[in-house]
């Protein structure tokens, strides 16, 4: 995201949320794709997660019918892409990404939407463009619960190599199952230690 301007016309505030919709929807509806063989839960987040994105940039284009929309700057919202990806180097991230990894970006890009809302709140000088921008980011908070809450859900694959090595290692611990996850990796440790 550019530079964060003021919004002070419904008009504009409207273009910004179509936008983040969209941008929203597409990657949620990609992360799900990728995400359904080896994460069906995250998949099924990511699925509904889409669907309500584009329910709610269709709502917003019928409040804003017959109000003339201004255009933003191609990938202004862009997650991931900012011009024209390669397809096959868009496929092959999309294809190493873990459930975790993905999100972690949803959630980076909730957050930044919810900064943007509470900006326009701050900033604009409009009522109206004020009201409707309380609305979205009560929905943004309530988009970075269930992230966090999904994230929560997931172990956490990474290492702690301090722990490894104070208890003799990596050779020793090759011994003990279950080392590569943290929750793992404690009872793993816990093991060594009684060892």
């Amino acid at each position: 995201m550019q530079a964060v301007r003021q919004v002070n016309s419904v008009p504009e505030f409207f273009a910004h949320a179509i936008a983040i919709e969209r941008e929203a929807a597409e990657r949620y509806q990609e992360f799900a794709r990728q995400m359904q063989d080896r994460a069906p839960d995250t998949a099924n987040l990511f699925s509904r997660m889409a669907g309500e994105g584009f329910a709610h940039a269709r709502e917003i284009g019928s409040r804003a019918k017959g109000i003339r929309i201004p255009r933003l700057a191609p990938g202004e919202y862009a997650w991931l892409d900012m011009g024209a990806p390669e397809p096959l180097a868009h496929e092959w991230v999309f294809r190493l990404m873990s459930p975790r990894c993905a999100l972690k970006i949803a959630l980076h890009a909730e957050r930044r939407a919810k900064r943007f809302f509470e900006h326009v709140m701050r900033t604009t000088g409009d009522r109206a463009v004020k009201s409707i921008a309380r609305q979205f980011l009560e929905e943004e908070g309530e988009h970075i619960l269930r992230m966090r809450r999904a994230l929560a859900k997931l172990p956490n694959p990474v290492l702690d190599w301090e722990r490894i090595y104070a208890r003799g290692g990596p050779t020793r611990a090759a011994a003990v199952p279950h080392i590569s996850a943290k929750a793992g990796g404690r009872r793993a440790l816990h093991n060594l230690r009684r060892a």
